[in-house]
């Protein structure tokens, strides 16, 4: 589970599509892999979107987990320990830190199977080590990329706007799109976030 394989993918992909360049759309971790990618053959991307992205870097590490843990309530916290002795992912529990509205996550979590979607433990913690190790020539080759950038994020993303800033400083020509009152899920928030994702959406692929 390394950046260069899951890179090797992509790119096998696009090769076998015979596409000469691509629109990359990439949300949360998919990103950060959109930018490790662009680092590694940025001639093949035309239009780069970034939905609610990690960082190009570590750097949002620091403070992404706080930023959720100070809007849990407590029946979240005692949730959270239960699914960590058991040894589960602790991120049904967690959820409702990654949204704007509280209630409309707290509903979600009645419908969801998380076990089902998120049943890999480990897998991420491998691969931000490998990224984290990668970061340096990621960020000297993204100075490299030419192409349109639109990033589109919800203005009370846990990831923070501070990580925005940070692309635009290795990708000044970013458009930025922040849509107010939402989290890290637009489309899954209330109706007019969710309205106004697709709107900005739409106009960035066209």
């Amino acid at each position: 589970m390394t950046m260069e394989n899951y890179v090797s993918d992509l790119e096998a992909l696009r090769s076998h599509l015979k596409l000469e360049q691509i629109t990359l759309i990439g949300h949360s971790w998919g990103g950060m892999l959109a930018m490790e990618y662009v680092s590694k053959n940025h001639k093949n991307v035309k239009n780069l979107i970034l939905l609610n992205p990690g960082g190009p870097t570590s750097n949002f590490f620091s403070y992404f987990s706080d930023n959720i843990q100070m809007r849990l309530h407590a029946e979240d916290t005692r949730e959270a320990k239960v699914l960590d002795s058991l040894g589960k992912s602790d991120l049904r529990a967690i959820f409702p830190g990654y949204f704007f509205d509280r209630d409309r996550a707290l509903a979600l979590k009645e419908i969801w199977d998380f076990d089902s979607i998120f049943g890999q433990p480990g897998v991420l913690g491998n691969t931000f080590s490998d990224f984290i190790s990668a970061q340096k020539d990621r960020v000297s080759h993204l100075k490299k990329y030419t192409g349109v950038v639109h990033i589109i994020q919800g203005r009370q993303d846990p990831i923070g706007e501070s990580t925005v800033y940070e692309i635009i400083e290795l990708l000044p020509q970013s458009q930025v799109t922040f849509i107010e009152k939402c989290g890290h899920f637009p489309w899954l928030e209330n109706e007019d976030q969710v309205a106004e994702f697709y709107r900005v959406l739409h106009s960035a692929l066209n």
